[in-house]
């Protein structure tokens, strides 16, 4: 198994941070040095949070983040071509609602940015856009994980 860096989506945080289940998959990438924190899912995780103590948490682990840079933070470049990518969607396949697909577009964008694979319970929209950024030329990678196999 190639030992690529990897950016977690927050569907694998979710249930990571609430006891349930990513442990070992999480502990071991982050002890191997080769996870990315995507400030997009970061932001996704602070707009669920339900205590001052889950902020807390979140406040931690973005210093930690940020003061060994390995933060995955989009680039006024990557803001514009998820616009662009966005708007190529809609031009193959009909509307969509962009602020519905804006986030996972970034971490795409973002992840690729670094070299990151994205991990996610959620792959079929995660494949879809990557497929589309591809065509744009943006090498990003998706790799889909099942909580079962994962639980603690």
């Amino acid at each position: 198994m190639t030992r690529h860096l990897v950016l977690f989506d927050t569907s694998i945080y979710i249930p990571y941070l609430r006891g349930e289940a990513y442990t070992a998959l999480i502990e071991g990438a982050m002890r191997t040095g080769r996870v990315r924190l995507s400030i997009v899912v970061l932001a996704e995780l602070y707009a669920g949070t339900r205590s001052a103590q889950d902020k807390a948490d979140l406040d931690v682990a973005l210093r930690a983040y940020q003061s060994l840079g390995l933060l995955a933070i989009p680039t006024a470049e990557d803001w514009a071509r998820a616009g662009q990518g966005i708007r190529r969607y809609r031009s193959l396949y009909g509307d969509i609602r962009p602020r519905e697909h804006m986030n996972d577009v970034l971490i795409l964008l973002s992840g690729a940015r670094v070299s990151a694979e994205v991990v996610t319970e959620n792959a079929k929209p995660f494949t879809r856009w990557a497929a589309l950024l591809r065509r744009m030329g943006v090498p990003g990678r998706v790799r889909e994980v099942r909580r079962e196999d994962y639980l603690d």
